[in-house]
């Protein structure tokens, strides 16, 4: 025994152990072990146990098993796991096969298992070469790979050093790999290894997506390290999440990030930025007061008209941001005509009011002989289109599902369910107009394979945000979606984000398809707005772990889900109608119920928007009290009070908010 293990040793080979499942990378090949088994099964020992395999191959070792899983130790040196059902017998002492000069014979399916794992840990080997271009192709091959190399990238990852790390980083982001967010973050967490950061930021920022909104803000404010700090931005700047509003905004301050921020600020559309600007028009530089001017006209919604009005009023003495300010009342009436506010034709600047009524002019050519009075503004609010739900389909096979020639398919099905007493506001569907196209698929990927729904998802949460009647946007696509870690995905969502419903999984019949889909895009649209799931099996808010799980649920909200539905449409509702402040309150009255982060942080974006700070200020501390968070995300919520305050005194002094009707006199 000794002699023939010193044989294996002399050759060059060693005697690796390698785990099939856990994928526990070892520095030496395994494959010319196999090779070196299958060539010195003759001298396998006598009295030792013999493992016959289903398919009649034996071998010689001990066996141990755990979790259905035979971990056979050769006696030849080496381990091999397989499943145990593949095990017939085992015969303890008994006469070994290679004794009588049989050859042990390894499965195809293993041999292949194993030929790929030796590839994979060639790659991961010539990621630690001195040369930047083979480190690069050894980069692309592995995350070409994708899962198949994840267990060994990982355990790489954990032992290598620097340069090969940042390689096996982008490996880890270009995969989509949650499993890897901890020991990412812990990288982040870890000063001593400051070379790594940037490229953490890049791959957190990449698996995770607005998941990692509080950490990468973190770093955004508390790091010393510029690069970092650059890619936090650039990360941010992209999701538009608007917890980083204001710690974008005060990057402005920063010299390495100017140019940054003031890029990230210029491509942002979420007037959740406008209190943390506003006041930047008091900048003393007037470059300064000019680009806060500009922005803020880019931002404001007709909701904003009156304190646009009187910021003009504010900054009357100022040329140039007075000439900005104008520029944005006119775009208020040619941008949204039905959805004006009365007070910008009252107000008592005349130049105010001589811009508003020519952009009227231009919008009511046909109103001539009536004048452009303020009945006609009226008239034309009246006529506006009402929020609405949105079905959209990726082709023309997804069309006819949505809606066909006489009137049936999903979006009148999804009309017909969320029509309950409970809804005080009665819920619109309509058709897109235009098909959505999915991506082309990468040109290495077989058309046969699940798409990545995160980039569909992407391009669907754009297009919800620039259409602007649209409180959410569901789209139908007979692709097969999957997310990192799910797969398939029959309808990947997130909360406020755009609903993605695949029908390749919900069967061959139309009626069966419309039956489930119209099940699903309730469960989905549940989650999209937030709601938790229904403990009640048969309500389609609760869990979905197959096609088939739908055929059980109702196409109606529970009595409980229902209601919860309702109250967070009107307020989705009134933010899709600019009325924030409403929208604020509603969603307040919702967060004091279910008592979550995520409930305050809504309810305080909303009186962000509608120049509400104190409301604003009381729901992050609601937020606090919620707890859950980290320290330094609780300091971060500490911060964002300490400049809404600032706001508020701001606007106090400028006078932004309308004043408080009198009190009704007494009869």
């Amino acid at each position: 025994m000794k002699e023939r293990r010193l044989r294996i040793a002399d050759c060059g080979l060693g005697i690796p152990v390698w785990n099939l499942e856990s994928g526990i990378w070892n520095p030496r090949p395994l494959l010319p072990l196999v090779l070196a088994l299958l060539a010195l099964s003759a001298l396998g020992p006598a009295g030792a146990d013999t493992i016959v395999l289903r398919n009649g191959q034996q071998l010689q070792g001990r066996v141990t098993i755990e979790g259905g899983k035979a971990r056979i130790e050769l006696d030849v040196g080496g381990t091999v796991v397989v499943d145990a059902g593949e095990i017939a017998k085992t015969t303890a002492d008994g006469p070994a096969a290679a004794a009588t000069g049989e050859a042990i014979a390894v499965p195809p399916e293993l041999m292949g298992r194993l030929k790929a794992r030796e590839e994979v840990h060639k790659l991961i080997e010539a990621l630690f070469d001195e040369k930047e271009p083979p480190r690069l192709k050894a980069e692309a091959e592995l995350a070409h790979r994708g899962r198949e190399a994840l267990p060994m990238v990982r355990a790489a990852f954990a032992a290598a050093t620097p340069v090969p790390r940042r390689h096996l980083l982008r490996v880890l982001a270009a995969v989509g790999d949650p499993a890897s967010t901890p020991k990412i973050v812990e990288v982040l967490r870890n000063p001593n290894e400051k070379e790594l950061h940037a490229e953490a930021v890049k791959a957190l920022a990449a698996i995770e997506g607005h998941s990692a909104t509080l950490i990468l803000t973190e770093l955004l404010v508390n790091s010393k390290d510029d690069e970092v700090r650059t890619e936090c931005l650039k990360a941010l700047a992209d999701m538009g999440t608007p917890f980083a509003a204001p710690f974008i905004a005060e990057a402005l301050r920063a010299d390495a990030l100017r140019q940054l921020a003031r890029a990230a600020i210029g491509q942002w559309d979420d007037p959740v930025l406008l209190p943390y600007l506003l006041p930047l028009l008091d900048d003393t530089a007037r470059e300064g007061r000019e680009r806060a001017a500009a922005w803020a006209v880019r931002l404001v919604t007709p909701g904003h008209a009156l304190p646009l009005t009187r910021l003009l009023e504010a900054y009357d003495d100022d040329k140039d941001v007075a000439k900005a300010l104008r520029t944005g009342v006119t775009r208020l009436h040619r941008d949204f005509p039905v959805v004006g506010d009365v007070e910008l034709l009252n107000a008592p600047q005349t130049a105010i009011r001589d811009s508003a009524l020519e952009a009227l002019k231009k919008v009511q050519k046909d109103r001539k002989k009536r004048g452009n009075t303020p009945r006609d503004w009226r008239d034309m609010r009246d006529e506006a289109a009402q929020p609405r739900l949105d079905v959209a389909a990726t082709d023309t096979r997804a069309r006819g599902l949505v809606r066909n020639v006489s009137g049936e398919g999903l979006a009148p099905d999804i009309e017909s369910s969320l029509k309950t007493p409970a809804a005080a506001l009665p819920v619109k569907v309509d058709v897109a107009a235009k098909l959505l196209p999915l991506p082309p698929l990468p040109a290495d990927r077989p058309a046969s394979a699940p798409r990545d729904a995160r980039p569909i998802l992407a391009r669907l949460d754009h297009e919800q945000r620039t259409t602007t009647y649209a409180v959410r946007l569901i789209c139908l696509t007979g692709a097969d979606l999957a997310l990192p870690g799910l797969e398939p995905a029959l309808c990947p969502t997130r909360p406020g984000g755009a609903v993605l419903i695949s029908f390749a999984r919900l069967g061959d019949k139309r009626d069966e398809v419309l039956a489930r889909a119209r099940r699903l895009a309730l469960h989905a649209l549940a989650r999209s707005m937030g709601l938790p799931p229904c403990a009640d099996p048969s309500c389609p808010s609760s869990s979905v772990y197959s096609a088939s799980d739908l055929d059980a649920k109702s196409p109606r909200y529970c009595a409980a889900c229902g209601p919860a539905f309702a109250a967070a449409w009107a307020a989705e509702h009134d933010a899709a109608s600019f009325n924030y402040g409403p929208a604020g309150a509603k969603l307040a009255a919702i967060a004091t119920r279910v008592k979550t982060k995520d409930a305050c942080a809504a309810a305080a974006y909303a009186f962000e928007r509608a120049f509400q700070p104190l409301q604003a200020i009381e729901q992050w501390k609601a937020w606090q009290v919620a707890g859950g968070a980290e320290p330094a995300q609780v300091a971060l919520v500490t911060k964002r009070i300490e400049l809404l305050d600032r706001f508020e005194k701001w606007q106090a002094r400028k006078k932004l908010t309308a004043p408080a009707p009198p009190p009704k006199a007494r009869p």
